[in-house]
């Protein structure tokens, strides 16, 4: 029969276990509505974290008599739970950058090598005929800086994004970043405070409930999932028949941008070769670095829709290739007419594409 401390453990991971799979099944529902990359990362942490709560649920199940069978399950989610705070990090990492920085993935590297030594090599965990497998004095040095490590970058990643979030996006975005950060800093706390001594199970609840109020921040405003941290100047639309800017939109920037005017007809114009590379199926440029910005190219049919910022994302690309086919199906017929008044029509595109940047002005009509 189970003591009330093993009970109570049991029970918060099997509660953890009910809201995991009913935050997967709301995960996979807003992945068919926005299938991005961060989502995925999203979806895989609550398919990871399936396991982890499974195998501490059956746990005390098993009984503290079969010692073999409690260290094996006890080692599986150490792995698990390593898996789940990688993919927590690539998650963030998703939101800012095309893709992972290289220190991200040294980190990664670390930490699941680490995973897989707590997991795998002897004396890295102890018994005890009473509580069951714990973790060795020197396993939890390694793991306590693995989630030190971890909680660092993961608030650095968040950091990056508190200037230039919106005003509307401020409360989901908060709940977001708490989201992320508690399943790493709330039993980092907990286990170093002793409370989970004196309450056992209750960090498992935390790494549950953060992930909870990260998916709940998505549901809220599903905008947060394209915050970028970094300033995006200016959106354009060139029509490569007629060789010009039709659309031209102004976004506001934590900086002076660049002389736009000036650089984006010479830009596209002066080479005929870099304009047909543009639009070419087999050798298309997506991109262009200077020392200071970024030129984020993507093409349709005639038409070229560009931004101009400090960096990219796979969420900002995703936002401009949407934005530009719609622009190229709304005004195709009319695109080589000339009369750039009718692109007004344009401002309902870019609120549904890019409503998570800060505010913009339309240039075209007003050069």
């Amino acid at each position: 029969m189970l003591s009330p401390n093993e009970f109570q453990y049991t029970a918060i991971a099997l509660v953890s276990l009910g809201l995991t799979l009913i935050d997967l099944f709301f995960a996979l529902r807003v992945y068919r509505k926005i299938k991005s990359l961060p989502l995925v990362y999203l979806i895989l942490i609550h398919i990871f974290l399936v396991p982890f709560f499974l195998s501490h649920a059956i746990l005390y199940l098993i009984g503290t008599n079969y010692p073999v069978q409690m260290d094996f399950i006890f080692r599986t989610s150490i792995l698990f739970l390593c898996l789940i705070v990688c993919t927590l990090i690539f998650f963030l990492e998703a939101l800012r950058f095309e893709k992972p920085s290289n220190s991200i993935l040294i980190l990664a590297a670390l930490g699941a090598g680490n995973g897989i030594v707590l997991a795998f090599i002897p004396d890295t965990v102890w018994w005890d005929p009473v509580i069951g497998p714990y973790l060795a004095d020197f396993s939890r040095i390694v793991f306590g800086v693995d989630l030190f490590l971890a909680g660092v970058v993961v608030s650095y990643q968040i950091l990056q994004f508190i200037p230039f979030i919106r005003s509307e996006l401020l409360k989901s975005s908060l709940l977001l970043f708490v989201g992320c950060l508690l399943p790493i800093l709330g039993p980092a706390f907990l286990i170093a405070s002793k409370i989970s001594l004196a309450i056992w199970g209750i960090e498992m609840f935390t790494i549950a409930l953060g992930v909870l109020l990260a998916l709940v921040s998505i549901i809220r405003d599903e905008r947060v999932l394209r915050m970028v941290p970094f300033n995006v100047y200016r959106l354009s639309v060139m029509n490569m028949n007629l060789g010009l800017s039709i659309f031209d939109v102004l976004f506001e920037a934590k900086k002076l941008g660049p002389d736009s005017n000036t650089l984006i007809p010479h830009l596209m114009t002066a080479n005929l070769q870099f304009v047909q590379n543009v639009i070419s199926d087999a050798e298309r440029i997506r991109y262009i670095q200077t020392d200071n910005y970024l030129f984020i190219f993507e093409a349709c049919q005639n038409v070229v829709g560009f931004l101009i910022a400090d960096r990219s994302s796979k969420l900002i690309q995703s936002a401009l290739k949407e934005f530009t086919r719609e622009f190229v199906q709304l005004f195709g017929p009319t695109l080589d007419s000339g009369e750039i008044s009718q692109f007004a029509k344009a401002d309902g595109i870019i609120q549904k594409y890019f409503a998570f940047l800060p505010p913009y002005k339309v240039v075209s009509f007003n050069p």
